[in-house]
């Protein structure tokens, strides 16, 4: 893929130059503070310049903390900080950008103020205002179900079921006049006062919105209510600078492109860790099917989000591995063991910094995509780039927020939001609209990005608004795919907001928030310190010209104690600090609640030994102001600016729908009474050979009569246990069999050897073998179990079961289903995905390998002609299976049908075996290539 940093530049620049004087800014400091804390304000309003000095210190301490700010760090807060769009940014030559000194102020009603606007909704029904439904709702078979939010606090709200609120639900599931709704809901007149009393209860209950309601995406609301001419309402402030001229010289961007590939190769492809679980949970109580994806999260019927809802042969072997299964590494422990050959903490010398172009680092061999768009965070200090943050799902992220200030910005992001939508047509972004923490949500107001849009409790004023309950989930292989079922196209989130989603907890909107990742790198971010936790230094970790981490210094507050137990004097505390190599300028503090310190200034060092007061130990890193500034206002002062550079490419990156399977035809459940019986039996992993050779083949011999068919699988949700099917000729033998079969295992109970036995039940996977083959395959799963089950009277070791499967896999190749090349692409895929869920390391395939040549080297346990014969027919029933399959569904569904067979091969550690299985059919086929080659 082609990276490209795109020419439109955003730059955010502190409210005062770097060079400027406390006692020169004071009455426009003074000012910015009367905006930003009008209590503090009122203490120093009457303060001249000449009588700061002789301030209280801890008031003093406070100016100079605000006069800190507004020097040295660019985030914007009030008229602490503004942004700038510089367009045509990036030139093949040297330019000073050049800004206006002054700031222009996009005020808009600070958001709390809403709390304060109180309409009476008959008022507005009678002026036909908008209804829009809360689409959050679904229903259980007796109620209503939806999404409340109560003083910042999301609950899942019920009540019960009502025709007549359905209807205006439905109706309004897109912003619809009053009047519009009375004729939908045919009323005559004398009725419409009941609906609107209706409507009173359901606004008062958040299931219905009016347009005269808050929305935080489009239009604003309070100028859509006509309120922004009210001086006296307090206001959220967004500053701008205007550039006048000047652009960035593309020699310094130049090892832009190397370093963000590098990156995407070597950092680990990490999925977020709620997501993950929530995959596993929906695919053991789901598998492949689609439902609405309010009831996948509904605590009862559905899954959750992130608990916001609330020994023999081999065995220590296998057992080593399986130990491994499901271990999940944390991010750091993956890049640090790429790095642990390169990159050692005895490699890191004071004053030199480590450059990560010259370490010899293996890249990933498949590393997930890249978003179409991502931010990288920079200052630029004379010929160095200091990167403060690369990645995101999108570069909409950090623009969002400024959308609000002005047409260009909004320009800027739709163009983003296109080129996105035009790389992946096969899919529909849309935002997502949150709101809750009323004092945070300033950051979230936006204008529409995208062309798509989803409001979660709030109004939306987008044409074609999104409906949580239009919304299906599926999980495909390992991906959650979300599909309207209106459009019927798979449908992508993104969140235009740099809001820390992860404050939030509703869980749908974790979900999507989440979704956003899925797939992708999106952090491309590498401080030391996150690697190399509770060091005492750090060196600067450097890509040619750019900077990823800076020198770091930890100052512990003990160090800094003389025999009296107070603080050093400014004078030796200086000294300390230039003796551990802290150089003209340092900071401290966490993400962009930052404090710069000049080594030289009495002033400075004084204020950090106060803030020091607070804190037992913490780290300070370096600070690098320009000899050069690189941006600067028309009377030549300079600034310290943070560049947002966005960074594309066009290459795809999302699928759309595949077919959807039809699977009306079959029938999905089979509860007990039906003509499928379904046991599970809870027992040890090593119990259940016994129980399948001394209870169910005798159980299987004495009714044959009464049974078409059966089979068996075993499971290990709420505990190790045999699933065993049967289907009946006669349903009403169903409790005689039922009888018979807990009269057999009664021994089992009273001993303790089986802890359980339920009646389920059964349902079909109908997703994952579609109506139809189901019958054919649940035939074919006969076989399967017919087979393993006639093991048992030999009971073949490991690798005699790895030799089957082996003569299985040929035996489809010779049938033609694969050809030889095809069918190694698929086992080397499946084989390197069970290797990369067993997080195995150099060792462990070492130790692969010697078994590998035990296995090759041991001769095969011969089957009896009764078992010969049974493996025959279990090895046809395969092949029928696949021949009836799709060519393109064909691996996969060979994949799912081996699982199962593992699964009733061995009885535990069965998806290390398939693992072992897997990874000794890849080196046959290699070592066969390399022989005919």
């Amino acid at each position: 893929m082609k990276l490209n940093i795109q020419p439109t530049v955003i730059f955010r620049t502190p409210k005062f130059s770097y060079q400027s004087e406390l006692a020169d800014c004071w009455e426009e400091l003074k000012k910015a503070i009367a905006i930003s804390s009008t209590a503090f304000y009122e203490n120093i309003k009457d303060v001249e310049a000449n009588q700061l000095q002789s301030l209280p210190p801890k008031v003093y301490f406070t100016i100079w903390k605000y006069f800190n700010r507004a020097k040295f760090r660019p985030t914007p807060y009030g008229t602490f900080a503004g942004f700038s769009l510089l367009n045509d940014a990036i030139k093949p030559s040297d330019s000073k950008v050049v800004i206006e000194e002054e700031q222009k102020i996009c005020g808009l009603v600070d958001w709390p103020c809403k709390n304060n606007i109180q309409l009476p909704l008959a008022d507005l029904l009678m002026k036909n205002c908008l209804l829009f439904s809360n689409s959050s709702y679904y229903f259980t078979p007796n109620s209503i179900r939806y999404i409340a939010c109560t003083d910042g606090v999301f609950e899942l709200a019920e009540l019960d079921e009502d025709d007549f609120v359905k209807q205006i639900l439905d109706a309004c599931i897109k912003p619809v006049p009053t009047n519009e709704l009375i004729r939908t809901l045919n009323l005559q007149s004398e009725e419409v006062e009941n609906l609107f009393g209706m409507l009173q209860d359901m606004h008062d209950l958040q299931l219905i919105f009016t347009s005269y309601d808050p929305n935080i995406i489009g239009n604003d609301y309070f100028e859509r209510l006509g309120l922004t001419n009210a001086t006296d309402l307090p206001k959220y402030l967004i500053a701008h600078r205007t550039v006048k001229s000047g652009h960035l010289n593309a020699q310094l961007l130049h090892a832009v492109p190397g370093l963000i590939k590098m990156l995407h190769g070597i950092l680990p492809n990490s999925e977020r860790g709620a997501l993950s679980q929530f995959i596993t949970n929906f695919k053991k109580k789901f598998e492949d099917q689609e439902l609405p994806l309010l009831i996948a999260l509904d605590p009862e019927m559905g899954v959750g989000y992130d608990q916001l809802e609330q020994t023999g042969e081999n065995d220590d072997f296998i057992s080593k591995l399986n130990n491994k299964s499901g271990k999940k590494e944390s991010d750091t422990d993956s890049i640090k063991a790429v790095l642990k050959n390169s990159l050692t903490t005895q490699s890191f010398e004071k004053g030199k910094p480590v450059f990560l172009n010259k370490l010899a680092i293996k890249p990933n061999e498949n590393p997930k995509p890249l978003p179409n768009s991502f931010s990288m965070l920079l200052t630029v200090h004379d010929d160095l780039l200091f990167t403060e943050q690369i990645g995101g799902a999108t570069a909409n992220a950090l623009t969002g927020r400024f959308t609000m200030a002005g047409e260009a910005v909004e320009n800027y992001a739709k163009n983003v939001a296109a080129a996105e939508q035009e790389a992946n047509p096969d899919v529909l972004f849309f935002d997502v609209a949150y709101m809750v923490e009323t004092n945070i949500d300033n950051v979230n107001r936006r204008k529409l990005i995208y062309d798509h849009q989803l409001s979660i409790l709030n109004y939306d004023t987008s044409a074609d608004p999104l409906s949580l309950n239009d919304i299906l989930l599926s999980v495909k292989g390992t991906e959650v795919v979300l599909r309207s079922k209106r459009l019927n196209r798979r449908l992508v989130p993104r969140m235009a907001s740099a809001y820390n989603y992860s404050r939030s907890d509703l869980s749908v909107f974790r979900l999507l928030c989440d979704l956003q990742h899925q797939g992708l790198v999106t952090s491309l971010s590498l401080p030391l310190d996150n690697l190399f936790p509770d060091l005492e230094y750090y060196p600067r970790l450097q890509y040619q010209n750019i900077v990823l981490s800076n020198y770091k210094w930890k100052i512990k507050k003990e160090d800094l104690l003389g025999i009296d137990q107070k603080l050093l004097s400014i004078e030796l505390f200086r000294a300390h600090l230039v003796e551990i190599g802290v150089g003209e300028y340092f900071k401290a503090g966490v993400s962009d609640q930052t404090l710069c310190f000049a080594l030289h200034s009495d002033d400075d060092l004084g204020a950090f030994l106060q803030y020091m007061q607070k804190h037992t130990s913490l780290y300070i890193e370096e600070a690098n102001l320009p000899k050069n500034s690189i941006v600067e206002d028309e009377e030549g002062k300079p600034y310290l600016a943070q560049f947002v550079l966005n960074i594309s490419h066009a290459a795809k990156i999302y699928n759309g729908l595949l077919p959807q399977e039809k699977n009306a035809g079959a029938i999905r459940y089979f509860p007990p009474g039906s003509e499928w019986l379904y046991f599970e039996i809870f027992c040890h992993q090593q119990r259940s050979d016994q129980i399948l050779a001394e209870v169910i083949a005798p159980f299987l011999a004495n009714h044959s009569g009464d049974i078409s068919s059966w089979f068996f699988i075993r499971y290990n949700e709420n505990g190790n246990h045999i699933r065993f099917r049967l289907l009946l000729n006669d349903k009403l033998k169903m409790q005689a069999l039922m009888a018979s079969l807990i009269n057999s295992l009664t021994v089992f109970l009273n001993s303790g050897l089986v802890s359980d036995v339920q009646i389920k039940t059964y349902k079909r996977e109908l997703e994952r073998y579609s109506s139809d083959i189901i019958e054919d395959v649940e035939k074919h799963f006969a076989a399967d179990s017919e087979f393993v089950l006639s093991l048992f009277e030999t009971q073949p070791d490991h690798f005699d079961k790895y030799k089957l499967c082996a003569v299985l896999f040929a035996g489809l190749i010779k049938a033609g289903l694969f050809d030889q090349q095809v069918a190694g692409k698929i086992i080397r895929s499946l084989s390197d995905s069970f290797n990369h869920e067993h997080h195995l390391d150099a060792a462990d395939f070492k130790q692969l390998n010697n078994q590998y040549q035990l296995f090759r080297k041991s001769e095969f346990t011969a089957l009896t002609s009764a078992q010969k014969e049974q493996f025959e027919q279990f090895s046809a029933s395969l092949i029928s299976i696949l021949q009836q399959a799709q060519p393109e569904k064909r691996a996969k569904l060979c994949s799912d049908l081996m699982h199962m067979h593992v699964n009733r091969l061995f009885n535990k550690n069965q998806r290390t075996h398939e693992m072992v299985m897997y990874y000794f059919l890849l080196k046959d086929i290699q070592r066969q290539n390399a022989i005919n080659n």
